[in-house]
């Protein structure tokens, strides 16, 4: 498995999902349930809240 370094500096789970050619969105535990996140795939940049009380992100088929 290869690991891809992100502007995240927390620990994201397995269960990233990119949302375009350029971030990821990926879940971290919030106060109530798992929080979505989105954050930049090439390092620079900051992760960012889109959702509160999420479950899991999906990928759209």
């Amino acid at each position: 498995m290869s690991q891809l370094a992100t502007a995240e500096q927390r620990n994201i789970d397995d269960h990233a999902v990119w949302a375009d050619d350029s971030a990821l969105v990926h879940t971290l535990p919030g106060d109530y349930g798992s929080d979505l996140w989105t954050v930049p795939a090439d390092g620079p940049g900051a992760a960012r809240r889109l959702m509160t009380s999420a479950v899991a992100p999906a990928c759209p088929g």
